[in-house]
């Protein structure tokens, strides 16, 4: 239940016309392009860290690296660093990213737990976010281990930040979706997922959180789009981060 609802709600964050950029372990956002495009019928361009310019998402290769050869077996090939060009230029309408840690100013770690000079965990590093980050017109963020570690007061290390920058950017957890709200440089609660509650996102969240007295429910999803996610997906990898250890 948990992964269709996310991959919905990330397909509903696409518009018309928009360049969308998926990068590695994205199985999310791949698949939630796939029913924008196929399913909502939206005109998106979509682009992978596999090099692919316009998959055929219609018979994806599904596997475990989003970043796997078989997604550029197609005509048209658009070396990653073409992409983060067309970034600079102001071209690249989307881009999913996901961070280990995000805090209330909008900055966000994949580099280290703890101090770099001296680390708990090294993390795969940010290869051009911090680059990219501020220059997408939309950064949709995901973290589906939402608690007050992963959400914190200030992440242990500065990979990259929008802080300074004027793009939308969105976070979806396992619990909700939010919103970065500029003027009152916070985040605020967009929607909750039916299995949450307001009281449970505030309480798993390490910084504030504008929080509306009425709190709408994230959509549920179609029986379509769960058939489309299905077959799509035959392996099950959407459900893997929502498996207990």
């Amino acid at each position: 239940m948990a992964a269709v609802v996310i991959v919905t709600y990330m397909a509903d964050l696409l518009s018309d016309g928009e360049l969308v950029f998926v990068g590695l372990n994205s199985h999310h956002a791949l698949l939630a392009a796939a029913v924008a495009k196929l399913l909502h019928r939206k005109r998106i361009r979509v682009v992978t860290v596999a090099e692919g310019y316009e998959p055929s998402l219609a018979d994806l290769p599904f596997r475990r690296s989003t970043g796997d050869p078989d997604l550029a077996r197609i005509d048209t090939v658009l070396p990653t660093v073409e992409a983060f060009d067309l970034a600079q230029k102001g071209k690249v309408d989307v881009m999913f990213l996901g961070p280990v840690q995000v805090d209330g100013e909008a900055n966000i770690n994949v580099s280290v737990i703890g101090t770099l000079e001296s680390p708990k965990v090294r993390l795969p590093g940010g290869a051009a976010a911090a680059f990219i980050f501020p220059l997408v017109r939309k950064a949709v963020l995901w973290n589906f281990r939402h608690s007050v570690r992963s959400l914190v007061r200030r992440v242990d290390f500065v990979t990259a930040t929008a802080r300074n920058a004027s793009n939308d950017v969105l976070l979806c957890t396992d619990l909700c979706l939010l919103r970065y709200n500029r003027e009152r440089k916070a985040w605020r609660l967009v929607s909750v997922h039916p299995w949450s509650s307001k009281e449970e996102v505030l309480g798993s969240t390490g910084f504030e959180v504008i929080a509306d007295a009425d709190v709408v429910l994230t959509r549920t999803p179609t029986e379509e789009e769960r058939e489309l996610i299905a077959r799509l997906d035959p392996d099950g990898l959407r459900l893997r981060p929502f498996q207990k250890t």
